[in-house]
């Protein structure tokens, strides 16, 4: 191959990326990749010629152009030349406004000096903030109901009886901002604030025996009370079955509350994935609804292993036009992995508890492996199996169609039985249909 272009951008799927970072690579690979600012972001792929159209990039949350920040157009030109690979680099910027320079007066547009100064040959040093301050900074004025407050006072550890001190206070006092407050002499800004940060976090003053929610509450961010409506669920038997029939229990459970999806799921996943419709909405309570129809409809056929374009037919509610399958690879790459966390809390409930209790009953497999049979596409512990048996190598909609071929060799297993215990099951049914795919071909070597 001695010529030929790729793309590089955040909604590549993970085969796709990887398959483009090779070929750049490679010596008789692709000369060109076209990058999104995704690229710049840590990617170590070296070139020889960096060209930047442009210094500045829409900005979904504002609806408009922004100027790119400094540290930005440097990573973006760091990707020209790299230690051991190319001594040299050369980075050419196209600015994104027209510069008019006066040849007469001797004078230049200021855009041009402000780019100047970036690019100047001194050492470009960019002082390091840590966004925790600005969050202690709301906290101590009252403000916990925030996203960003009430997730750090979710996730602040609880203390135990009787031990000193208390490791949210020790936590918030190791810090890059207590280290900033240390640095600058200010140390009455450091007590004041995990004051009030400990002052604010949540105490329900559960019995002993139920402390153990707490501890989950705090691993996840989510709030005692939204788990222990999922434990009542898990009582009464809901989260039993299938994992196509579990996603059904969440989602039935969210019916009635559908605003709390939006404590599960980022709420910038879901306007990712609906767009303006879903944010023109009303409230909290009508996104919920709206973005509850459409898991009904998608959630499952990702679970059965289908390729992205049967899930984009679904979407636009057309066979044909399906270009890139754009919406369909933000359901896969945005909202799965949310989905798989919401997929994982019954189990992680149920391990907890069983953990407080000292108890050795095991955790059914499909609680245990939910959160991961989502993500990975799969419907059951076994077909999650063979996904991670044939590696990464294989794509999902391959795997899954091996794993329809093998499956009626695979010997039926415990509702309770460990990973390892499937993985084994997955292997022997390979040898018996291995032996048999030799004997469909009528003995024939």
């Amino acid at each position: 191959m001695r010529t030929g272009t790729a793309s590089h951008h955040a909604l590549l799927l993970r085969e796709e990326r990887e398959l483009h970072e090779s070929l750049f690579r490679r010596p008789d690979g692709i000369k060109t990749l076209f990058a999104t600012s995704t690229l710049a972001q840590g990617m170590n792929l070296p070139s020889e010629v960096v060209i930047i159209s442009g210094d500045s990039r829409f900005d979904p949350q504002a609806d408009k152009m922004q100027k790119l920040e400094a540290h930005e157009l440097l990573n973006a030109a760091g990707r020209a030349g790299r230690a051991g690979e190319g001594a040299q680099g050369f980075v050419l910027l196209v600015p994104s406004k027209v510069i008019d320079f006066d040849d007469q007066n001797n004078q230049i547009n200021g855009h041009w000096m402000d780019l100047q100064a970036i690019f100047e040959q001194a050492d470009q040093c960019l002082v390091i903030e840590d966004p925790l301050r600005a969050v202690l900074d709301s906290i101590h004025d009252g403000i916990t109901q925030t996203a960003a407050s009430s997730y750090l006072l979710s996730k602040l550890p609880l203390a135990v009886v009787g031990a000193e001190p208390d490791p949210a206070a020790a936590l918030l006092n190791r810090s890059f901002s207590a280290y900033r407050a240390i640095v600058a002499s200010d140390a009455d800004w450091l007590s004041t604030r995990v004051a009030s940060a400990l002052a604010a976090r949540a105490d329900l003053d559960l019995p002993e025996p139920d402390r153990w929610i707490e501890q989950v509450a705090g691993a996840t961010g989510l709030s005692v009370a939204l788990l222990q409506q999922i434990v009542e669920r898990l009582d009464a038997g809901a989260f039993s079955g299938t994992a196509l029939e579990v996603v059904t229990a969440l989602l039935d459970w969210l019916d009635a509350h559908p605003s709390q999806l939006l404590s599960l799921v980022r709420p910038e996943s879901l306007e990712e994935m609906f767009g303006t419709p879903y944010k023109s909405l009303a409230d909290d309570e009508a996104r919920g609804k709206h973005a509850l129809f459409w898991l009904r409809k998608l959630w499952p056929i990702w679970m059965s292993g289908v390729p992205l374009c049967e899930i984009e037919k679904v979407l636009l509610g057309r066979t044909t036009n399906l270009k890139q399958c754009k919406n369909a690879r933000h359901f896969a790459l945005r909202l799965v992995p949310d989905l798989a966390f919401l997929a994982g809390i019954p189990g992680r409930l149920l391990a907890a508890r069983l953990r407080a209790a000292e108890g050795e009953t095991p955790v059914p497999s499909v609680l245990a492996m939910l959160s991961g049979i989502v993500r990975e596409g799969c419907d059951s512990p076994e077909s999650l199996a063979v996904r991670l048996h044939l590696t990464r190598s294989v794509s999902r909609v391959a795997a899954r169609k091996h794993y329809d071929a093998i499956r009626q060799h695979i010997q039926p297993g415990t509702s309770d039985e460990g990973f390892d215990n499937t993985l084994d099951r997955i292997r022997h049914a390979e040898i018996v249909f291995s032996f048999t795919s030799i004997d469909d071909l009528g003995g024939e070597v």
